[in-house]
């Protein structure tokens, strides 16, 4: 059980938060090292979506494939990191809202979280990213005189890029109750302005995806079952 340290002294919170801190520093360390030694399969992985599209790929300094390595190495590194920066980030500020904290019930947040990045991570290499490839390339069909050859570098963070921002979508439930332990929002006033965030999340999908109809839906609609499934969650709270 975690107590409530709203009596602490100001610096002995600073002092927990700069423990907490290293601890994060230390496991995006190890696990960007890890990361490093598996590279060239996470750049396999991450080429896989475009197999069957005719694309090569350049590199144009002789520095890039380190540069790349070392920079998918640390991004994995944190992506890797986040049930560790996650409990730490949990076990420091959940006692702020409440008089008791039990472990136990920050590994309820901690797992809710990791499934939802998880399934984010999911629905972005194997939808959001597979679309958009198909319709930027599509744009070159009629173009017999063009090529298409991509920078490695270009294309890596480009799918890394969507695989995140899918991920971050898919927090909203674990953002939107969170909200709604400190009172920023309650399931009655979301229930009341649906129209209004269903409205907000087509221009989430227009934003992300490419602008069809198809591709815009497909991003709605688990945001749809995100939202509604928050307000499910709030009200077995209550």
């Amino acid at each position: 059980m975690i107590n409530n340290k709203s009596d602490k002294p100001f610096f002995d919170h600073l002092e927990e938060l700069r423990q907490r801190v290293i601890k994060c520093f230390f496991s995006i360390f190890l696990f960007s090292i890890l990361s490093y030694y598996f590279s060239n399969h996470i750049i396999t992985f991450l080429i896989n979506p475009v197999e069957d599209l005719k694309i090569s790929f350049q590199v144009l300094k002789i520095t890039s494939i380190f540069l790349i390595k070392i920079s998918l190495s640390l991004i994995f590194g944190i992506l890797l990191s986040l049930p560790i920066i996650l409990y730490q980030f949990l076990v420091f500020i959940l006692p702020a809202f409440e008089n008791k904290v039990t472990i136990n019930k920050i590994f309820k947040y901690l797992f809710v979280n990791i499934l939802f990045f998880v399934a984010g991570l999911i629905f972005g290499y194997y939808v959001l990213v597979p679309i958009s490839l198909k319709f930027f390339t599509s744009l070159s069909v009629s173009l017999n005189y063009i090529n298409l050859n991509y920078t490695l570098e270009n294309y890596l963070f480009y799918i890394v890029w969507l695989m995140i921002i899918s991920s971050v979508v898919f927090q909203l439930p674990f953002i939107l109750i969170i909200f709604n332990r400190i009172g920023i929002v309650s399931k009655d006033y979301l229930r009341r302005n649906r129209r209004s965030i269903i409205l907000a999340f087509f221009i989430i999908g227009a934003f992300f995806t490419p602008p069809d109809p198809l591709s815009q839906i497909i991003v709605v609609i688990p945001l749809y079952l995100l939202f509604e499934i928050s307000i499910y969650f709030m009200k077995i709270k209550e």
